[in-house]
């Protein structure tokens, strides 16, 4: 594996212990005994996550159920040359949250104020989204017409991926999920692997049950497959 691809892989739920392919080609970093970080996590407490991960934002990361989506802010807090987030999920994960808290409903609102960030591009199936532009005009929704994605990528991207956009007959989360299926799922991502990527992480885990987690493995493999060597090659160009 090439040092400028790491692929990690945050074990919180023991969700990747029986995804042994996964797991030979990445780095597996347990938190079984961390408390209090499932679905919010203090900013204090945050920090201690800077002594265990290494916050490289290249390369991908795998990082448990979306109960943790918000550890994506971690990773694109460290990028300091302009660039976009593109995030493929279900939800907004926009809501407002307790005081001294990010959590995996809130995270983005911490994102577009990154100083670097010049877009936050959310990818979704969810109808049910709305969304004022004016209050934050870094915030823009695609909604099912994903070749218009193409349209609003200018810089640099870092891609986080929520799996609960996917249909659950190819995967059940333990969130609400859309009804994507893994052609169109697969046709976003291949469109985003033509610009400079900078970074991957993935979210979205099964409960824990042995068909769902191969299920579940075998689409983090493609993910990961699609990424590698654009990834390599264009962040070493």
């Amino acid at each position: 594996m090439s040092t400028n691809f790491p692929t990690l892989i945050l074990n919180f739920d023991h969700v990747y212990t029986n995804q042994n392919q996964l797991l030979s080609i990445g780095k597996l970093i347990s938190f079984n005994n961390i408390s209090q970080v499932k679905y919010l996590c203090s900013y204090e407490k945050l920090e201690e996550f800077k002594k265990l991960i290494p916050f490289d934002y290249k390369g991908i990361k795998f990082l448990g159920k979306s109960d943790f989506h918000y550890l994506t802010y971690l990773f694109i807090r460290n990028i300091k040359l302009p660039f976009e987030l593109v995030v493929i999920d279900h939800h907004l994960d926009f809501m407002e949250t307790f005081e001294g808290y990010i959590s995996c409903g809130s995270w983005i609102r911490d994102a577009v104020r990154l100083p670097f960030i010049e877009k936050v591009v959310v990818v979704t199936d969810n109808e049910n989204i709305s969304f004022k532009d004016n209050l934050f005009r870094k915030l823009k929704i695609i909604k099912n017409d994903f070749d218009i994605l193409k349209k609003y990528i200018n810089f640099p991207v870092y891609i986080s991926i929520d799996k609960d956009i996917l249909d659950k007959k190819y995967i059940f989360t333990n969130w609400e999920q859309g009804m994507i299926d893994l052609d169109s799922f697969f046709d976003i991502l291949n469109i985003l692997s033509q610009y400079k990527v900078l970074g991957v992480d993935v979210c979205g885990e099964p409960d824990f049950n042995l068909i769902e987690i191969k299920r579940s493995e075998k689409i983090n493999l493609m993910i990961h497959d699609i990424f590698k060597m654009y990834i390599q090659e264009k962040v070493t160009a």
